[in-house]
């Protein structure tokens, strides 16, 4: 499952409070609350700008590096990761109806999220990127393959 509590030890390393990043992302201190305690699950976007705040990778917010200097790209361009989900499902000669199945989402929420139309969740992803043994961040071109 996806373990959260690198966000609350960033912060603290940071010497910042909860107050201060929920303002860094544009959301009540109460929200960014429940995702530090695990409650709730960051969505990407921000999960996104919280790693691009501190220069650190998504895999490493997520624990599942320890290295943190592994981040290129900023922000979180949704063409880019609806094109390398796609690359990665063809790579593994399956359908956009095995990825559903996978994620428990529609085939058609699959096509939206391969057309960069929606942002898959946090969750979801996370899924995806261990069922193929790739990086978060990768998937969301925010490092070389």
């Amino acid at each position: 499952m996806i373990n959260l509590k690198r966000l609350k030890d960033i912060r603290e390393d940071n010497d910042m409070k909860q107050q201060d990043i929920a303002q860094i992302l544009n959301v009540n201190r109460g929200t960014y609350s429940l995702w530090e305690l695990g409650t709730n699950i960051i969505p990407l976007h921000h999960l996104c700008n919280y790693a691009d705040y501190f220069n650190v990778s998504i895999d490493y917010v997520l624990n599942l590096t320890n290295d943190k200097s592994i981040k290129i790209n900023k922000g979180l361009d949704l063409k880019v990761l609806g094109s390398n989900i796609r690359k990665i499902r063809v790579e593994h000669n399956l359908s956009q109806e095995n990825i559903a199945t996978l994620l428990g989402v529609t085939q058609a929420c699959v096509a939206r999220y391969e057309k960069g139309l929606i942002c898959i969740s946090t969750l979801n992803l996370f899924k995806f990127a261990k069922e193929f043994e790739v990086s978060l961040s990768e998937i969301c071109g925010k490092t070389k393959a």
